[in-house]
């Protein structure tokens, strides 16, 4: 082998290398991330497959829109959107819901709580903020900083319409589960007040019916 060969030999074996290196990478933070909601889930079982379902809606929205979020960022931040909940005392994480205005005051701590957990990891710094801004509404009444409209995420605005409907749509204590028909009228209602318009018209554009039938495996996690 010649002088030239050899370096292109090493140079491929090297990038070789590095893939393998960066697919275990990768694969353990999908690891971590994964064990995040099932500690979370075993703490509340009653919104077992919740992460996963909002994680779903998220990238069908995002695919609607032309992806113009990466969608594995998406799908991370949609999964573990809720795992500031484990900073809270357990009753709240298995009630899930505030009965009253302290729990309420607690309950909107857990977006800044997941977003300082997760920045541990730098490899997630990118979509944090998606995370921490999910409780933001379009008119500036969320929380936890009353961003409004385009100053909030775009990551952050499709995270908050499909967990909004995933809460519409099932009992998690707090009001009866709603049909997938109400539940979508209920977010064309919601257009321009708790969600950007342009998502709204997007998501409803979306095959909803077909989706939900099609949806229970992602509740097992499969």
């Amino acid at each position: 082998m010649s002088g030239g060969d050899l370096y292109k030999h090493q140079l491929l074996e090297y990038a070789q290398d590095l893939a393998r290196a960066y697919s275990q990478i990768r694969q353990s933070q999908a690891e971590f991330l994964a064990a995040l909601v099932s500690l979370l889930e075993m703490k509340a079982p009653t919104v077992r497959g919740h992460a996963r379902r909002v994680a779903f809606w998220s990238l069908r929205l995002n695919e609607t829109l032309g992806r113009p979020l990466d969608p594995g960022a998406l799908q991370a931040a949609a999964l573990v959107h809720d795992v500031g909940k484990l900073g809270l005392p357990d009753r709240l994480i298995q009630a899930w819901v505030a009965k009253n205005e302290d729990d309420h005051r607690l309950v909107r701590m857990h977006p800044e709580l997941g977003a300082s957990l997760l920045e541990h990891v730098s490899a997630f710094h990118d979509w944090i903020p998606w995370v921490r801004y999910h409780h933001e509404r379009w008119d500036g009444t969320g929380y936890p900083e009353g961003k409004m409209g385009e100053e909030i995420p775009l990551g952050s605005r499709i995270i908050a319409l499909a967990n909004s409907f995933d809460y519409h749509a099932h009992d998690y204590g707090s009001a009866p589960a709603h049909t997938v028909g109400g539940t979508t009228a209920w977010i064309e209602k919601q257009a321009g007040g708790t969600f950007d318009p342009n998502l709204v018209g997007a998501f409803v554009s979306l095959p909803i019916e077909a989706l939900w039938v099609n949806r229970l495996w992602i509740e097992e996690g499969k």
